[in-house]
């Protein structure tokens, strides 16, 4: 494969990742429904159930991208779940977004960038 199709490669799999985080991150808000309902209740059972079916798709798509990228690179993507989770709060809960939550995302978008930028100078 040439240079310029693994760029593409790499960016479709980058891409596929980042929306597979988001679905994952999606997760915990039925989760935090689940936990408002009464236990065993249809409401409860219902948003438990949106929950596993989320992790179940999270698992496959984790697979794929695995084969397509090293786990170490994968993995520290995994950050931006608390970017999602921060406006997934938002939106879904009216959760404050603070000064603080902010600079603890913009430390991981820092750390994924500047762990992204290492991986390119080791492909040397």
């Amino acid at each position: 494969m040439n240079a310029v199709n693994d760029t593409k490669t790499n960016k479709k799999t980058l891409l596929l990742l980042h929306a597979l985080l988001m679905v994952f991150s999606f997760g915990g808000v039925f989760a935090k429904l689940a936990a408002a309902q009464s236990f065993l209740s249809p409401k409860f059972l219902f948003f438990y159930g949106c929950e596993v079916v989320i992790l179940f798709i999270y698992a496959i798509g984790w697979q794929q991208v695995l084969k397509r990228m090293p786990l170490t690179a994968a993995f520290s993507n995994k950050g931006v779940v608390i970017i999602w989770a921060l406006i997934w709060g938002r939106l879904f809960f009216s959760e404050e977004i603070t000064p603080r939550k902010i600079i603890g995302s913009l430390i991981i978008i820092t750390g994924i960038i500047i762990y992204a930028g290492g991986e390119k100078n080791d492909d040397r």
